[in-house]
């Protein structure tokens, strides 16, 4: 998706589609890293039915301790000049059965009032290849396929207002109908988000309005 596509023309935001980001050695490295790892996904905070999946934070644990996983970190800074070990959250491991989803929802969730701010964008790796499971825009009627190595870049606020939400980056996970769908998250915050989360502060951890 670009603006002036579609029948949204010039209010269409980019949703970027990066092709072989990350290596299959990479991506074997977050699955092996979080084997262990794995609980049943949030939806902001709380378990909720929209979202099945189950979930795995690289944070703590063999996944971040991986020069594998380092790298791709690192990839994502160049790529986006901004700084890791302030603005972006710890890479969320994802794991989806056959059936499992995550129904239509936006990814800044992050009350303006928190410390860290909006989640400004998604920076989206998909570690296999299903059958099914991509990712659905319906405003913009478009699907990212999931291909493993493949990323996906979309903005959560707006340019003009970083305090605004995007309106039509509402997203869909959909289910994998054969084979196991793993992907990774990053988000990356208007402001910084690792001091106040190092420091226990309990908004940072808060992504319900």
């Amino acid at each position: 998706s670009r603006p002036g596509e579609g029948r949204l023309g010039a209010k269409a935001p980019w949703v970027v589609t990066l092709e072989r980001f990350v290596t299959d050695e990479e991506a074997d490295a977050f699955i092996a890293g979080c084997a262990k790892h794995f609980e049943r996904s949030l939806a902001g905070d709380q378990l909720s039915p929209v979202r099945t999946s189950h979930q795995c934070w690289c944070a703590s644990n063999e996944c971040e301790h991986s020069a594998l996983t380092r790298a791709v970190e690192e990839r994502i800074v160049n790529l986006t000049n901004v700084r890791a070990s302030r603005y972006f959250e710890p890479f969320q491991i994802l794991k989806y059965h056959p059936g499992q989803f995550y129904k239509v929802h936006h990814d800044q969730n992050s009350g303006l009032f928190t410390p860290q701010g909006a989640r400004v964008y998604t920076f989206f790796m998909y570690l296999s290849t299903p059958k099914g499971g991509g990712t659905h825009f319906a405003d913009l009627g478009v699907t990212v396929p999931a291909v493993k190595g493949n990323a996906v870049v979309w903005p959560s606020v707006m340019n003009a207002n970083p305090d605004m939400d995007e309106p039509f980056t509402n997203h869909e996970g959909l289910p994998p109908a054969e084979g196991i769908k793993f992907a990774a998250n990053v988000w990356v915050h208007n402001y910084d988000y690792r001091t106040p989360a190092n420091r226990n502060c309990p908004l940072a951890h808060k992504n319900t309005h």
